[in-house]
């Protein structure tokens, strides 16, 4: 389906965070993930800086200080594209290292690297010639069932490893979602599948816990924000994931990074290149269609593995 007009104000009206830290003005910044329960803005760049940003009671953003005054900020190295979190309420949280590895990091220190655990995933999703995994976000359980999610091999799943839920993956090679079942345990994972999506590339994922939606995030062309479902149907060899709608980007540029805050009507944006100071945007207008939103996934499981034969947005 053709995509629509960008869903909020325009760049030029939105708010730049990008003067909140001097980082920002000159490190990449390629993630971002939004806890509507601490309310807390996360972002990553690919220097290897990861980044806690809390409402300022101002109207705007700060980084997060602890009691003794220490900025929660990380320097764990890597090329970090993407940042999420599996228990909102946990000081934990997931990067992902174009390299080929998922982390995880302990951040109940702020300014203290304690990476817990990691996971190679270069067989699945390798960097090939400064191309790999950018995209990271973790669906829980109750919507992969709500959904009817499906593995490669058309079998309903939801995860088996004890995380509660399984780690999506957006590629920059093809835009492939690919989806892993982690193991906290013993650093292992089930690999689930690869999924396609509606462009040939993919940066930046958000899974909005509010509505079901699953974003995906394509720098490619003006940039594009994919909503899809978490259910899929055959396409050629592979799975496709439903798609609901497609919003062109604000702009184009190396936009790389998204996070939604639906229940404010909000989103961020990241520029891995800084263009015009525009590392961090705050969308506070941001208005998609209403259609995609839980009543739509309940339609009985017996039509989840068809596609759909109307346009719902």
């Amino acid at each position: 389906m053709a995509a629509h007009p960008w869903p909020a104000e325009s760049n030029t009206q939105a708010v730049k965070l990008t003067s909140v830290d001097a980082d920002f003005n000159t490190n990449n910044m390629s993630g971002a993930a939004w806890n509507p329960v601490t309310r807390t803005l996360w972002l990553a760049n690919n220097y290897g800086r990861f980044y806690a940003l809390i409402e300022d009671g101002a109207g705007s953003f700060k980084v997060a200080t602890n009691a003794a005054g220490t900025k929660a900020k990380w320097s764990a190295g890597g090329d970090l594209e993407s940042i999420c979190q599996a228990d909102y309420a946990q000081p934990i949280v997931y990067l992902m290292d174009e390299n080929g590895w998922i982390r995880e990091y302990d951040v109940s220190q702020y300014g203290v690297v304690a990476q817990n655990r990691s996971w190679d995933i270069r067989a699945q999703c390798p960097e090939i010639n400064g191309s790999g995994p950018e995209g990271l976000t973790f669906v829980p359980d109750e919507w992969l069932r709500r959904q009817g999610f499906r593995r490669a091999n058309g079998d309903l799943y939801t995860s088996t490893n004890g995380m509660g839920g399984l780690m999506f993956v957006g590629h920059q090679t093809g835009g492939y979602v690919h989806v892993f079942d982690l193991n906290r345990v013993n650093n292992g994972y089930g690999y689930v599948g690869r999924y396609m999506t509606g462009q040939n590339e993919t940066a930046g994922l958000e899974f909005d816990r509010e509505t079901g939606k699953l974003w995906i995030w394509h720098n490619t062309g003006v940039n594009y924000a994919e909503v899809t479902e978490l259910n899929s149907y055959v396409s050629g060899a592979h799975r496709r994931f439903r798609q609901i709608s497609e919003y062109a980007g604000p702009r184009s540029g190396n936009l790389e990074g998204f996070a939604c805050a639906s229940a404010d009507n909000w989103c961020f944006v990241t520029d891995d290149d800084n263009l015009n100071g525009e590392a961090v945007v705050w969308y506070r207008h941001f208005q998609p269609s209403k259609a995609g939103k839980s009543d739509v996934f309940k339609k009985p499981k017996a039509d989840r593995d068809q596609p759909s034969k109307v346009n719902i947005d």
